[in-house]
């Protein structure tokens, strides 16, 4: 304890009679001499070693059971206790990659052993480089620079025709790497290979280039917006409350209307990006039913979907789901479904559609008001959809217009947001948690919600994009905002790294709209075949803009 008032010190004295001092660095001898554990954990436990992993005591035994991730460095494990005043541990770290190891409690001239245990979980984490260095030809160390959005060590020795590697830093720590270029203990700008990295039968590989640390990212300063929103003139559709879906694959502005009629529609980015937008009214054959007859959709790989919405699901009103082959095919109906025991209610409000290439994957609902159950459609070949949906339960109410879409780059990743909370949450495939982001006080999160939240590497750099809904008048405007995920190895790790920072936005764009009941906000996002970021933002009353940015130079 540090003392600043001389009479902290005088009660100090009298409470610790005995004692040389009160300062920090004080070790206190007790005269019973007790060797007692209350209470230990492992302080270095996981992948990054800052995971805290409580053990279970037996103190008539003097037996300790820990259930520790592979990824924690096991061969210098270290632990937080409370112990009897004046003892200690007998080591600051332990080797437990036996699986167990003594620990011995110390007080003067007594000491107790403790016989801990460890059950080592299977690892799951895929190995990364932290940090490497080399000596180029002239006896120069160069500190290289390790992209993991990129998977490339840049070695930072451009001026070399070879480098001999002095260090390799990697994690989790007992990951094994080797070389697949290299000769005599060196490698070559000629041809530099790869590091592959090896960690339990997790395996990665990186990359390398002999360049210096490149320039990443978009250009934002820079950003070219096309804008058909209440900012500058709002698009018709978007007027009123009758359009409220919209989706974008960077090749095609889709747009559930009803203004006027039933009008699912498309936009191309060419036509917008050259100052003469015109909407394309898809084919509406079969197309009937619902309170609304087209509510929510989506597109995957040139193929288009659209659901109408039913707020009393039955026979007189089922959920209806569409399909496009392309943007001049005519419209054929996937799912007619009616109530059954197990599925009730409003749906169609939202419609995420996560396909693969092959036109494998599902078709996703969630319920409006309640949240607190979803649908999905197993679809095969694009158009092969079973008339029986799963039922899946989020991890927290996703009600209104929730959306799920997937994190390019990474299998399974998904990130799950809605309307009704400003939490942006990362799911897998059956929507078990994987992490999230929480509104921070204090910082740019803004205090809307957060919605269609969706991930995507651009030019080495991993940026986050969404659009806050808009609902009544507290509420601000409508806003595309773009955050910077890039650090971290994946997307669950950003978002463990952006939690703890100051949740600042990178780049916004206000779509100026008024206030409205159905506050749904959509975004999309794409690299052009021009090689440049292409991003979307759309919302009722609002409008929508279609976004440029080039890479950073």
């Amino acid at each position: 304890m540090k003392l600043h008032h001389k009479s902290v010190l005088l009660g100090c004295t009298a409470l610790l009679a005995g004692l040389t001092s009160c300062s920090d660095d004080t070790k206190y001898d007790n005269p019973s001499g007790e060797t007692y554990i209350f209470t230990i954990a492992v302080s270095n436990g996981g992948f990054t070693g800052a995971e805290t992993i409580n053990g279970i005591l037996d103190e008539d035994s003097k037996t300790i059971e820990f259930t520790i991730p592979a990824e924690t460095d096991i061969e210098a494990v270290r632990f937080a206790t409370k112990l009897s005043l004046g003892a200690s541990l007998d080591k600051e770290s332990y080797d437990v990659s036996t699986g167990a190891a003594d620990i011995t409690v110390v007080n003067n001239q007594n000491s107790t052993v403790y016989h801990a245990s460890f059950d080592i979980l299977d690892p799951v984490a895929t190995p990364i480089v932290r940090t490497i260095q080399c000596i180029d030809d002239a006896g120069n160390t160069c500190t290289g620079f390790v992209s993991d959005v990129t998977r490339t060590v840049y070695l930072n020795c451009e001026n070399s025709a070879s480098a001999s590697i002095t260090t390799v830093s990697l994690l989790p720590r007992r990951t094994k790497y080797s070389f697949t270029e290299s000769t005599d203990g060196k490698l070559y700008a000629a041809n530099p290979g790869k590091i592959e990295l090896d960690f339990l039968g997790k395996t990665a590989e990186y990359d390398i280039s002999f360049a210096g640390v490149p320039t990443y990212g978009a250009d934002f300063a820079d950003a070219l917006v096309f804008d058909n929103s209440a900012t500058t003139k709002i698009w018709a559709d978007f007027e009123a409350e009758n359009t409220r879906w919209a989706q974008f694959d960077g090749e095609n502005f889709f747009f559930l209307s009803r203004e006027g009629g039933t009008n699912p529609s498309i936009i191309k980015w060419d036509d917008v990006a050259s100052g003469s937008p015109v909407a394309r009214k898809l084919d509406t054959t079969g197309i009937e039913g619902g309170t609304f007859t087209v509510s929510a959709g989506g597109i995957a790989h040139g193929h288009f979907y659209a659901c109408n919405l039913t707020t009393a699901l039955g026979a007189t009103q089922p959920l209806k789901i569409y399909h496009w082959a392309d943007a001049n095919a005519t419209c054929e109906t996937l799912v007619n479904m009616t109530d059954d025991t197990n599925v009730k209610g409003r749906w169609g409000d939202n419609m995420s559609v996560t396909l693969d290439e092959n036109g494998n994957g599902y078709l996703w609902f969630f319920a409006h008001v309640a949240g607190d159950e979803a649908l999905r459609f197993k679809v095969e070949n694009f158009t092969t959809v079973a008339q029986e949906p799963e039922k899946v339960i989020p991890p927290y109410s996703v009600a209104y217009y929730g959306s799920i879409n997937p994190v390019v780059g990474e299998e399974g990743i998904y990130t799950l947001t809605s309307t009704y909370q400003r939490t942006i949450l990362l799911v897998d495939i059956d929507l078990n948690l994987l992490n999230r982001i929480d509104p921070k006080e204090g910082c740019e999160f803004p205090v809307t919600a957060e919605n269609d939240a969706r991930v995507i590497n651009f030019n080495g750099e991993r940026y986050m994009l969404t659009t806050s809904s808009h609902s009544w008048s507290y509420s601000g405007n409508q806003t595309l905002r773009v955050y910077d995920l890039s650090s971290g190895m994946n997307t669950t790790m950003a978002f463990s790294d952006f939690s703890e920072g100051n949740h600042d936005v990178l780049w916004s764009y206000s779509l100026s709209g008024g206030n409205c009941s159905a506050w749904s906000a959509n975004t999309g996002a794409a690299i052009g075949p021009d090689g440049k970021l292409r991003l979307m933002a759309a919302a009722p009353r609002s409008g929508f803009i279609l976004v440029e940015v080039d890479k950073n130079k």
